[in-house]
């Protein structure tokens, strides 16, 4: 079999299902945002560990960028999946909505499902989420260029390649504030991302909410205590919560999972124990030629 044929063995992918619309593919949509919300919980508990890990100097992590860059798909992947349920419910094409800046499909959000805004863009989140999406553009699209970016609302760094925990932080928060202001906009469903947990040699899933209050949070406190260092992040999210839409009925929308593999696409793994990886490091680490001072060269640009 092909590495490539795996990867449409969608197992375990989480789908919103209309049922009045009947009972096949068609009227069922794929959710991901709950898959890179628990990528970019990992990738947030890995940098943090590490800076509670420090020796000699402080490891501002290796994986801020991916980490904060995860946060933001889930926000969007989160906002879009508002939007293509509104849009299936109303008949409406998403095709119309996606090539919208992400406020344009937050104010479409708003329209189909009838839910007043002005709680919310007066919450003070809009304008942390703004920031983010500046944050994000210039290392995505690695704008920077000699002078610094200013951030108001965010603890995002000025320099944003030179990310650390505190922009993971940030991050986290900011999703945080956007999955709980709307968590339960269609009735009957909580749609705060669940994060999978591993328990003894089974698993559970946890809502990140709480993951961020009990986890992430006396984490980060805890990493900065250990090492006398003090952030001027404000690690308090706001706490918006909208209405349901009047425009839904009960068991309009139900949450559901494939629970089984495609037949024709299983494939067993091979248990052996190996270490290629680090074989193929050590011999890499042979081609490092060393100067008489036992220092590493500059890299040859």
């Amino acid at each position: 079999m092909k590495l490539e044929d795996l990867r449409k063995d969608n197992i375990g992918q989480i789908y919103a299902w209309f049922p009045k619309k009947g009972n096949d593919e068609s009227s069922m949509l794929l959710i991901t945002y709950p898959y890179y919300s628990i990528k970019a919980f990992y990738f947030s508990c890995q940098n943090l560990e590490q800076l509670e890990r420090s020796k000699d100097i402080i490891n501002q992590g290796n994986v801020s960028i991916s980490a904060v860059g995860f946060w933001f798909i889930a926000i969007e992947a989160f906002i879009n999946t508002l939007l293509k349920i509104a849009c299936f419910l109303k008949d409406k094409d998403f095709k119309n909505f996606r090539g919208k800046h992400l406020n344009g499909r937050l104010t479409a959000v708003f329209e189909l499902l009838e839910i007043e805004n002005k709680v919310f863009y007066s919450s003070g989140i809009f304008p942390k989420l703004q920031e983010f999406e500046t944050f994000r553009n210039e290392v995505f699209h690695d704008r920077f260029f000699n002078s610094e970016v200013q951030f108001d609302k965010t603890s995002f760094s000025s320099i944003p390649y030179l990310a650390n925990q505190v922009d993971v932080v940030q991050a986290s928060i900011i999703a945080l504030e956007i999955f709980e202001a709307f968590r339960f906009v269609y009735p009957e469903r909580d749609l705060m991302p669940n994060i999978f947990i591993q328990k003894n040699n089974s698993f559970g899933f946890i809502k990140y909410d709480l993951l961020y209050k009990e986890v992430m949070l006396p984490l980060f406190s805890q990493a900065l205590s250990k090492h006398s260092l003090k952030t001027n992040l404000v690690t308090k999210p706001l706490e918006v919560r909208l209405s349901e839409s009047s425009i839904l009925q009960k068991g309009d929308v139900k949450i559901i999972l494939r629970h089984s593999h495609k037949e024709d696409i299983v494939h067993l793994a091979n248990n052996t124990e190996t270490n290629i990886g680090a074989s193929l490091f050590n011999k890499a680490r042979d081609l490092i030629t060393m100067n008489e001072e036992d220092e590493f060269q500059i890299p040859g640009y």
